[in-house]
């Protein structure tokens, strides 16, 4: 699997302001985790997925060298590390540079934005207080993880640097970030984008709403036929025998008046 991709959500009421602010400071901190971890390795950084419902960033390292594809997976491994530091409110562990763009991304939580997650293809972490809180008064949010699956639409497909998509979840409708092993079959996929389907895999899901957070390890990927606007009417007779020759006005009145 490549380590290549960070991804930043925000969830809340996020305003423009809000949104700018934050990708302006995800951009300081990748350059500052660069230039320490990474001998300040010339890196592009394209835009991979931008998605509403909370408002959600990705994007892929590219080295302006290609030889030097270690040094995007040494900055992203310490992307995941700062926003692991930055749930626990434990030291950052990096330098002064890059703590002050942390806790500058962090900055725009506040009533209106409830949290901030950081999301590689092997971590994610997520912040609920701004820098500073009295984290012992802070309930830290738990996840929890196991192989499952999740119903939802595929979106945003891509194949390079590593096959990955986003899933729109049926239940939430948010999207959720899922990653592929190497040897995944990705013929699986073709003709799958835009249709609904079940991702079995590694899913982590946030501990108090069950909400699907990412899936990694996906093992398959099964298409779900799309439903029909008159589908509704294959109910009929599903409860047999329940006032099934009753008209519907005599059912009403019969609860009415029960």
């Amino acid at each position: 699997m490549a380590v290549d991709i960070v991804t930043l959500e925000l969830t809340g009421d996020v305003s423009l302001d809000d949104l700018s602010h934050a990708v302006w400071h995800l951009r300081g901190l990748l350059t500052e985790l660069a230039r320490e971890v990474a001998e300040d390795a010339e890196i592009v950084w394209i835009v991979e997925a931008l998605e509403s419902g909370s408002a959600l960033a990705a994007v892929r390292g590219l080295p302006v060298n290609e030889q030097r594809m270690q040094d995007v997976e040494d900055v992203v491994r310490a992307y995941g590390k700062v926003g692991t530091a930055m749930q626990s409110g434990a030291h950052i562990g990096y330098s002064t540079a890059v703590t002050r763009e942390a806790h500058a991304l962090t900055s725009v939580l506040s009533g209106r934005i409830e949290t901030i997650r950081f999301e590689t293809p092997e971590t994610e972490a997520t912040v609920i207080a701004p820098p500073g809180a009295d984290m012992s008064r802070i309930p830290l949010p738990d996840k929890v993880a196991g192989y499952g699956a999740v119903e939802g639409r595929v979106q945003t497909l891509t194949s390079r640097g590593g096959l990955r998509f986003t899933l729109y979840d049926i239940l939430n409708d948010r999207a959720v970030s899922c990653y592929f092993g190497e040897t995944f079959d990705r013929e699986v996929m073709r003709g799958v984008w835009g249709s609904r389907a079940v991702v079995e895999g590694w899913v982590t899901r946030d501990a108090q709403t069950g909400r699907p957070l990412a899936i990694r390890r996906v093992t398959d990927v099964v298409p779900r036929p799309e439903g029909g606007r008159d589908d509704y009417m294959r109910a009929r007779g599903a409860m047999a025998g329940a006032w099934s020759d009753v008209p519907p006005e005599q059912v009403i009145r019969r609860l009415r008046d029960a």
